[in-house]
């Protein structure tokens, strides 16, 4: 049986970009919007709410790999322990037995980047407490219990490090902060992976590999959704649908003021009550007629009520939203002031300077003249282009100044937009304090600003309510049942007002939802299927030996309905079935994780490395053969950690002739857990060679009885590699074959003959194929070692020399 095909070109390169659209989110947004012919408000709206998220993302640390976890006092590890692990791309695999402690560290990574456990949370995400409580602290570590997870990122000097520290018994008695980002340690939203840790998941552990396929269906559409990389799209849909509920309040207050509004009237004995009770009880309320019946006056003093009734409404600035954006401003103007002597704030501060420079020498192209100094020629063209190319490099330099800039811009810009000019009709007591409040907009400067708003809107608020309670007063005096009733209608009118100017802002609300909800389909669906398609990708390495084909993967319903799910189809000997309802718990964790793979190698991930606990559990032999290959390819490009208790991953990985480096994980009484690089078979039984030559106590005569024996251990072990590759060759042969074949070969040639023939042959073939590939000297050595294990050899010499001959046979027959 030949060594499994490979897949083609295109399925390797596919599964790292097939489902990772070059262009940011954004930009795929703006460019249909650019084509879709939404009329400009609706456009606008869009735009506007997905830049609300975008600003309100964090930076992002990008291109990262791990490089170390330090566990002290965490489910299996007791003393402190660390896992290095060679950054970059490359393959690693961590093995131990069941308990040796090797799933500690998979779940402190999780633990250290997530603060979660999926393990220890059921299917719909709720954490189990019992097991937290029960297994989460060592129970053989009485000190400190933490994790140090260090992290490599491109462009920094000093790895990254993330402590997440326990102070209490309880799971939540932690506190996690970032080291490596400046000077003082930061939380861990500094570093921005929120949404990426959603969208493009590093971690796939044992659990989430059958949850993935197991979950219910709305929730293998939740987690299948979240890998698609559209979060900003839903949040969008959400921040308008918040908006317009905000916006319907009025009409909601309007509607449910209005019953109690009609009695009233209908109890007030008062032809202007009448008038507002027919006025409401059309089908649309008539708010003209209510506005001229509040704001009216009876024949008699009409102009003193109607004065008194429009002081009664009288609106001032809001102290309460203007002591708000002061504090804003304030906050901001603090933030400058840092920056202010910082290198960005100094960088900006010359990027300023260098600009005015230049318009300066555009406007006067002739005058070379320096303002600063006054040297003549200074201001040549040399000068200019070399200062063109200055400022963007300052630019550069001075990004958190400019945003810090900007920050107090808008901080200002919001304050100023709260004064507003002097409405006609107000007492003239008010006309300079309004005065003085409008004046507020010309101010420049922030310090002034923030010293004078406050104290201004204070004084204009406290004069209007003066006014507007004096006015209350007195029109109760005047005619107190119908004035009475007056406020509530001023309510109910301002809320319907405001409603009936929401209407339109609601109508262009619900055609952006509409179009980002569509949008957000397509994607989806383009998405998917490049998912799919990588899926299929991977599926080749994964599904030897199968009659399973992956055929399609698709989401149905849409976010947030309950009827949701995810089909899932495949062919079984080319007949078309659900997936979940044919393959096998095998098949079942190689489809999770022909699912994964894809969104977490997306090349917009921050994250270049991949953490997989245990995937080997229920694959048969030929698909943990298919697992190395995959994940040999996929360490091209990311750095993979592969957690097991299961041997046949580095034998697979030894087979295929696959660099990674293999660590073992150990764990003696009392929890103390340790690391250590893992040998090969060939290498541990040359190590048991080597002790036997060393050991004073072994004679020549035993030494000769017994390092024969022990070297042909040593070549049958690395006879198995080829003898494995040169059964795969042939077509007809499979894993079991091979299996039996080997298990047969009793005598060390019958191994060396399937190594070299594939078949049984003779001695002297065997002995003659193996000197005409590697030597006389490496047939004697094969026939010596063969004899030696049966039969004392006389003469055995130096065993140190026979040992390294032995290395130097068993190195060439594994090459075979």
């Amino acid at each position: 049986m030949s060594t499994p095909e490979e897949p083609s070109s295109r399925s390797t390169s596919s599964t790292s970009s097939s489902a990772d659209p070059a262009p940011p989110l954004r930009d795929i947004v703006r460019t249909r919007l650019a084509g879709t012919g939404l009329p400009a408000d609706i456009a606008a709206t869009v735009r506007d709410v997905l830049q609300i998220i975008e600003d309100t993302r964090p930076a992002v640390e990008r291109g990262v790999y791990l490089r170390s976890l330090t566990a002290q006092g965490f489910r299996g590890i007791g003393t402190a322990v660390t896992l290095e692990l060679p950054p970059g791309p490359g393959l690693t695999v961590v093995q131990g037995r069941n308990g040796s402690g090797k799933s500690s560290f998979a779940e402190g990574i999780e633990v250290a980047l997530t603060g979660r456990n999926r393990r220890w949370e059921d299917e719909d995400g709720r954490n189990v407490q019992q097991l937290q409580q029960d297994g989460w602290r060592n129970l053989h570590h009485e000190g400190e219990s933490r994790l140090d997870l260090r992290l490599l990122v491109p462009g920094r000097t000093e790895p990254l490090a993330i402590s997440r520290v326990w102070t209490g018994p309880a799971w939540t008695d932690c506190s996690t902060q970032v080291t490596g980002l400046g000077p003082d340690p930061l939380p861990l939203t500094a570093l921005g992976w929120e949404e990426d840790l959603r969208s493009f998941r590093p971690i796939l552990s044992y659990s989430e590999l059958g949850q993935l396929m197991t979950a219910k269906p709305a929730q293998m559409y939740d987690r299948l959704a979240s890998l698609l990389g559209l979060g900003a799209l839903a949040e969008a849909q959400e921040l308008l649908a918040d908006r317009e509920k905000e916006l319907g309040e009025n009409e909601r207050q309007a509607k449910a003021a209005l019953p109690a509004l009609q009695d009233r009237l209908a109890a007030t004995a008062d032809e202007r009550a009448r008038a507002a009770e027919q006025a409401l009880a059309a089908r649309i309320p008539d708010r003209e007629q209510i506005r001229a019946l509040v704001t009216g006056t009876p024949p008699a003093d009409a102009a003193e009520l109607a004065r008194l009734r429009r002081y009664s409404t009288l609106e001032g600035p809001d102290p309460d939203a203007v002591a708000a954006a002061v504090a804003l401003l304030r906050e901001a103007l603090a933030g400058a002031e840092d920056h202010r002597f910082t290198e960005a704030g100094a960088a900006l501060e010359r990027a300023d300077l260098l600009d005015r420079a230049l318009r300066l020498r555009q406007r006067h192209p002739k005058d070379h003249t320096c303002p600063v100094c006054a040297s003549t020629d200074r201001l040549d063209d040399d000068w200019a282009a070399a200062a063109v190319v200055h400022i963007e490099t300052l630019h550069e330099q001075a990004q958190e100044a400019e945003r810090v800039r900007r920050e107090l811009r808008t901080a200002a810009g919001e304050l100023r937009a709260m004064a507003h000019r002097r409405p006609s009709g107000l007492p003239e007591a008010l006309h300079p304090l309004w005065d003085d409040w409008d004046a507020c907009r010309s101010i420049q400067d922030h310090e002034e600003l923030a010293a004078n708003a406050e104290k201004r809107a204070s004084a204009l608020a406290a004069a209007c309510r003066q006014i507007r309670d004096e006015a209350a007063r007195r029109l109760a005096e005047l005619d107190e049942q119908w004035q009475a009733l007056v406020p509530e209608l001023a309510s109910w009118l301002s809320a319907a007002d405001a409603a009936v100017d929401a209407k339109p802002v609601i109508t262009r609300i619900r055609k952006a939802r509409d179009w980002l909800k569509a949008c957000q389909a397509e994607l989806r669906a383009e998405r998917m299927r490049a998912i799919a398609s990588a899926a299929q990708d991977i599926w080749q390495y994964l599904c030897q030996e199968s009659n399973v084909a992956l055929a399609d993967v698709t989401l149905t319903g849409s976010d947030g309905f309950t009827r949701r799910g995810v089909t899932l189809q495949v062919a079984v000997d080319d007949v078309d079935a659900s997936a979940l309802g044919v393959v096998s718990q095998g098949e079942l964790f190689s489809l999770a994780l022909a699912l994964f793979l894809p969104r977490a190698m997306a090349e917009r991930s921050p994250f270049r490395f991949l953490v997989i606990d245990d995937p080997v559990q229920a694959m048969d032999p030929r698909k943990v053969e298919g697992l190395a290959r995959l994940l040999n390819m996929v360490a091209q490009t990311r750095q993979v950690v592969v957690f097991s208790h299961d041997t046949r991953l580095p034998d697979a990985l030894r087979f295929h002739r696959i660099p990674a480096t293999v660590v073992e994980v150990g764990r003696g009484t009392g929890s103390v857990v340790t690391v250590a690089a893992a040998d090969d078979p060939v290498a541990r039984e040359l190590d048991y060679a080597r002790a036997v030559v060393d050991d004073r106590r072994v004679t020549e005569q035993i030494l000769a009885e017994i390092l024969p024996g022990q070297c042909r251990v040593a070549l049958e072990a690395a006879l198995r590699e080829p003898a494995r590759r040169t059964l795969f060759a042939n077509p007809g042969n499979t894993y079991a074959t091979v299996e039996l074949a080997l298990e047969n070969a009793g005598e060390l040639t019958d191994l060396a003959a399937l190594a070299l023939f594939g078949e049984r042959r003779s001695k002297r073939e065997v002995y003659a194929e193996i000197e005409r590939r590697l030597g006389r000297e490496a047939a004697d050595f094969v026939s010596q070692t063969n004899r030696g294990a049966h039969q004392t050899l006389a003469g055995l010499g130096d065993g140190r020399a026979f040992v390294r001959r032995a290395a130097r046979v068993a190195e060439g027959l594994r090459a075979l």
